[in-house]
């Protein structure tokens, strides 16, 4: 069976897969910042036909924190989340750190405990009953006049 999977459904996967990193911030637009960009921001290219998918992540990091850990660990931790949610290959994870803003301090403990996979809940379905489809009595077909001509 095929299934094709959406750039974006795995950017909403990357999202909540960086977001789950603790040392990692949102930052918006704001009065301090009006021409400044917000981030997080993924970029995903997924290929359907491979069933493989590469991303370049965009974060803000907090500080104090170890910025490279915590980009490690954002790394790591999309690159199991995409895979155990969609069974897609990740070829590639590339984290930017972008700014580096005033926050709650982050150790490297802290970090190491964060998981790195999903917490994934079964989905269980009900089979429902199975119907025909609903269809109408055919439309009798009516004879049509172009240009003089009687057509059928």
């Amino acid at each position: 069976m095929w299934l094709k999977i959406s750039d974006r459904a795995v950017s909403r996967i990357v999202a909540a897969a960086a977001a789950s990193v603790p040392g990692t911030v949102e930052l918006g637009r704001s009065l301090d910042r009006p021409a400044g960009r917000s981030y997080p921001r993924y970029d995903v290219l997924v290929d359907n036909a491979a069933r493989t998918c590469s991303i370049e992540a965009f974060i803000a990091v907090v500080w104090p924190s170890p910025v490279t850990a915590v980009a490690e660990a954002v790394r790591a931790t999309v690159a199991a989340w995409v895979a155990d949610c969609t069974g897609l290959t990740v070829t590639r994870v590339n984290v930017v750190v972008g700014p580096v803003v005033r926050g709650r301090p982050v150790t490297a403990e802290l970090l190491d405990a964060h998981p790195r996979h999903p917490v994934l809940r079964p989905v269980t379905v009900r089979p429902g009953p199975v119907s025909r489809p609903r269809t109408r009595a055919p439309v009798p077909l009516r004879p049509i006049t172009v240009r003089g001509h009687h057509v059928r």
